[in-house]
């Protein structure tokens, strides 16, 4: 995923584009590498899938 990929936070009606803060792989979905995102303004964290890990 690159940076311009980066979700937007749900949380503000204009758009604040979340920050990476950490990868991980996913317990319940082996091969799915999942990323953490941070919004820079409020705190929200989300995790998103990143990519199928081969």
């Amino acid at each position: 995923m690159e940076l311009q990929d980066s979700p937007s936070c749900p949380r503000h009606d204009f758009q604040v584009t979340m920050t990476l803060r950490s990868l991980h792989t996913d317990v319940s979905r082996p091969g799915q590498l999942v990323g953490t995102y941070e919004c820079p303004d409020c705190g929200e964290e989300r995790r998103y899938p990143v990519q199928e890990v081969a």
